[in-house]
């Protein structure tokens, strides 16, 4: 009897902390627009997270522990133990019902500090990603009508695109800087090893007397400059 009474009054505490969270968050919907309180946005589910999580029967229990043994008279005061397994068993009830039910309840439940970064984040790289674009635009318009650096129009709109790409990719969150690391750490790798084959094709070549000697030193100082330049970025 005692067992069922213990579930009794844990189901009646958790009614009233809910109903409690329950109205306060629509008197704060309603009446408090301007200073809302902590909870007036919260979701039901949040709602039932607070209602579950912590100790309930704690401050009971003291109460309880403060009851003498013995009444004025000198009998034993009545159901004393009784009242202290009923604080004891809705403490420990709490706790058991909290390990089971609190992680299905913040199951894909994030922060609000997180929710708030990842808000802040995803501005910070629309905007640094709005003003890098536009610095490369002018960069490209510069360098096409620089007479004197004299690039190919077609390779400076490649080139661009291909950056500009990469920036809104990481504005939208599509790739984090982990994944451009990744990603450019794998193409020069790719490079070096396309250049390493160039070069023994080359070798190859000059052996089999397909081209001269001076094609080869020309061809394979190319190739050292690429591979330079590849190997300083690393």
């Amino acid at each position: 009897m005692l067992f069922t009474d213990i579930i009794l009054i844990y189901a009646a505490l958790m009614l009233v902390r809910f109903g409690w969270l329950w109205s306060m968050r629509k008197l704060s919907q309603r009446f408090l627009k301007k200073k809302p309180m902590e909870f007036g946005s919260w979701t039901t589910r949040e709602l039932l997270i607070s209602s579950v999580a912590g100790v309930r029967g704690a401050i009971t229990l003291a109460g309880v522990l403060s009851i003498p043994l013995l009444l004025p008279d000198g009998n034993v005061f009545p159901a004393r133990y009784e009242l202290i397994f009923l604080a004891a068993g809705v403490i420990l009830f709490s706790l058991f019902v909290g390990v089971i039910a609190l992680p299905i309840l913040l199951r894909h439940i994030e922060s609000s500090d997180n929710v708030q970064q990842r808000k802040e984040e995803r501005l910070a790289r629309a905007a640094t990603a709005d003003v890098a674009i536009v610095a490369i635009q002018k960069m490209e318009e510069r360098l096409a009508a620089d007479t004197k650096e004299n690039i190919d129009t077609q390779l400076l709109t490649e080139v661009s695109s291909r950056v500009i790409g990469n920036l809104r990719r990481r504005a939208d969150g599509r790739n984090d800087v982990e994944t451009s690391m990744l990603e450019e750490s794998l193409e020069r790798r790719f490079r070096l090893a396309a250049l390493r084959s160039e070069r023994g094709e080359l070798y190859h070549l000059r052996a089999t007397r397909q081209i001269s000697n001076e094609t080869l030193q020309k061809l394979l100082h190319d190739l050292d400059l690429l591979e330079a330049l590849l190997i300083e970025d690393q």
